[in-house]
């Protein structure tokens, strides 16, 4: 084309202008224009081209502003209303036509919602000091990528989904912000400039002129606007409340632990409505209340509450990881301890993941989850699904997370299976102290306070025309206050890259039998210790105060003796009680001398072969913990009279383990290694002395 055929051409842009002063004080725009994304190569090694942008920038039209990202799988599929800060329009492509943007950018309007105030004044302040790199904006998701060489950088070829697109701290992709939009007197904000191409010059830009009256339809016209638009905001916060709330409903249900009837009965009474927190969580609070009074009073049993599997047909990708995780700490062998096999999953779970199978070590696990397959520092999963796509190119199709990647998602899906796997574990370890003492939940752990009122008497014989004679009642108080019971315990970088899944399988069962040989030594001691309890005697005396310590070995005529004295134990009126024990406790040692003494037809030893009276009377308890290999003891029912109360904080019989998911902190940080943390919380005090007997 021949020179003077050339046009140049122009770019107008169209639309309102404001010149912010950066240090006023009047900065209260809801409406910040940001960058998104910025063309060319990330931090994170990924490369976006125009295609790629002008997908994202489709994506993010209309699409939620959350804090932070996800930190698990599960977080990006039900993000938390209480994350939510605001929502993304006005979003376009801008394409390479400036010194500042030589590659193309995603551009959007970011509306900060009035609950997230807290945002807004953010970044008011960072803009006002100059900082708007303070906080910057990160996208997260699912796509294609190509890599012509180990070196080169992956090239996002195709954009299928939007998982986020959030405000964080320290984004990789170049989200940033510009500026705010000042609000006009109506309440709206200034359009976005439009970009136009023309062929011609452009025109001068005419004098300002003065403003024409304002006119009386046109006032009404916006207040309708101004209203219609209330309405509508009023409605979108009410459906914000009532997905909060659905949220919050099922969240809870998920955590509860509660049975299947009562998650049922929670979720119908809740379900559609908006409600307060407070009243929610009484509700939640009162049912545990009530099943664990149904425990305690052994109409429910078992050490805890299994949680129902998942209603839902589908199965998400994240399902099925979390099941081959957990499928890797059951055990087809008989525990040599316990005697049974572990299996993680129930008859209904295995039908319905069929055909996922369990990893065959924990790095499979590992380079699954976070897509680090070399280990190399609990911090990369761009490699996640990589598949070969050419001669000396690779590829593949996963997460691409433009923020900080860590380990979190893996430390949480296997210490939930670790917490599975322990729970049952504990749940399988003998406790047969149970049969013998009072379980029940408690608050806090302040002191405990159990008040045991006295007893009345024989009733008084009243005269004709007299008055009745007053009596009163004696009380005394059993006091106690819980602990907190727990270790640390760690997975290195080592353990991983060593494949040593046999030493993690190991982890969950031995912090299961040690918080079950705990609390078994905790409630064993009140009877191997004899210590001081509620009336300032010890809890056996010979004669005295209690009168329920004999000084016989165990035999059939020891048992016989212990039975008498606890059949003359009396009330505080002075009237015998006429107790009868229900089981016999004795130390390893004494196993087979118990087994001989209750189930012998005749009198072990007698010359002329005499009825065993103790034939069934009892029921024999062995304890490892009771290391006296003389003393014995009997104990009634608890449901007859109190002996020993155990409470649980919160209910949570239980132990805990937890995870350590701030890996920027602690020892994963220093020392490469992931931390979980056992916890169990109880307390417990002798309520009454009159139910147990030592025999010696």
């Amino acid at each position: 084309m021949p020179a003077t055929a050339i046009q140049e051409q122009h770019i107008i842009l169209s639309g309102q202008i404001c010149e912010q002063d950066s240090i006023a004080p009047e900065l209260q725009g809801s409406d910040i224009r940001v960058t998104i994304i910025a063309g060319g190569q990330s931090i994170n090694g990924f490369s976006y081209d125009a295609q790629a942008l002008q997908e994202i920038a489709r994506l993010v039209e209309g699409a939620r502003a959350y804090a932070d990202h996800g930190r698990t799988p599960e977080d990006l599929a039900t993000r938390s209303v209480r994350d939510m800060v605001g929502f993304y329009q006005n979003a376009q492509y801008i394409a390479p036509h400036l010194p500042d943007n030589p590659q193309g950018r995603v551009d959007a309007t970011l509306h900060i919602l009035e609950a997230a105030q807290w945002l807004r004044s953010m970044v008011k302040e960072a803009i006002s000091l100059g900082k708007p790199d303070l906080v910057g904006l990160s996208i997260d998701i699912f796509g294609d990528w190509q890599q012509e060489s180990a070196s080169s950088p992956k090239r996002v070829t195709n954009v299928r989904s939007l998982n986020s697109c959030d405000i964080v701290t320290r984004p990789s992709a170049g989200g940033s912000l510009q500026r705010i939009l000042h609000s006009d007197k109506t309440g709206g904000n200034h359009p976005m400039p439009e970009l136009i191409t023309t062929q011609d010059p452009p025109t001068p830009t005419p004098a300002p002129q003065p403003a024409p009256a304002p006119d009386a339809s046109r006032i009404t016209e916006e207040m309708r606007l101004l209203e219609a638009q209330r309405v509508l905001m009023a409605q979108a916060m009410e459906e914000i409340k009532r997905e909060k709330c659905a949220m919050l409903l099922e969240r809870r249900l998920m955590e509860s632990g509660f049975p299947q009837p009562v998650i049922t009965q929670i979720r119908e009474q809740y379900t559609g409505r908006v409600f307060e927190d407070a009243q929610f969580e009484a509700t939640m609070s009162s049912y545990q209340t009530m099943l664990a009074e149904l425990t305690a009073a052994n109409l429910i049993r078992g050490q805890g509450y299994e949680k129902p599997g998942t209603v839902s047909g589908m199965i998400t990708e994240a399902e099925k990881v979390q099941f081959a995780i957990e499928e890797m700490f059951s055990d087809l062998v008989p525990n040599p301890t316990t005697g049974k096999i572990i299996k993680m999953h129930s008859d209904e779970e295995y039908a319905r993941f069929a055909g996922v199978k369990a990893f065959d070590s924990i790095r499979e696990a590992y380079a699954r989850v976070t897509g680090d397959a070399s280990v190399a520092g609990f911090n990369d999963r761009s490699q996640l699904g990589s598949i070969r796509i050419g001669e000396g190119a690779l590829g593949g199709v996963g997460r691409i997370s433009e923020a900080d990647t860590t380990t979190a998602s893996f430390s949480f899906l296997l210490g939930t299976s670790m917490n599975k796997r322990l729970l049952k574990d504990y749940q399988a370890w003998p406790a047969e102290w149970q049969k013998f003492t009072v379980i029940t939940p408690i608050k806090d752990f302040k002191q405990q306070t159990r008040v045991r009122l006295g007893a009345f008497g024989s009733l008084s014989t009243v005269a004709e025309d007299t008055a009745y004679t007053s009596v009163s009642l004696q009380d005394s108080a059993a006091t106690y206050v819980p602990t907190k019971r727990g270790n640390l315990v760690t997975v290195s970088r080592e353990t991983i890259v060593n494949d040593d899944l046999f030493a993690i399988k190991q982890i969950p069962t031995k912090l299961a039998v040690a918080a079950a040989y705990t609390l078994a030594e905790f409630v064993y001691a009140f009877l191997s210790s004899n210590p001081n309890i509620y009336d300032g005697n010890a809890l056996f005396t010979s004669g005295g105060a209690h009168s329920n310590l004999g000084s016989t070995a165990l035999s059939t005529a020891a048992m016989q003796t212990g039975v008498t004295a606890m059949r003359e134990q009396t009330n505080f009126a002075g009237k015998r009680l006429g107790l009868r024990p229900s089981f016999l406790i004795v130390p390893a040692e004494l196993e087979f001398v118990a087994m001989v003494a209750t189930k012998s037809a005749g009198v072990p030893g007698s010359v002329n072969n005499d009825i065993n009276p103790m034939l069934g009377y009892v029921t024999p308890i062995v304890s490892p913990q009771l290391t006296n290999t003389s003393q014995w003891y009997m104990a009634c029912d608890p449901r007859v009279i109190d002996t020993i109360e155990i409470g649980f904080v919160g209910g949570q019989v239980n132990p805990a383990l937890f995870v350590q998911d701030q890996p920027l902190f602690g020892l994963n940080f220093t020392q490469d290694v992931i931390s979980y943390k056992i916890r169990h919380e109880y307390g417990g005090a002798v309520l009454d002395y009159r139910g147990l007997y030592r025999g010696i």
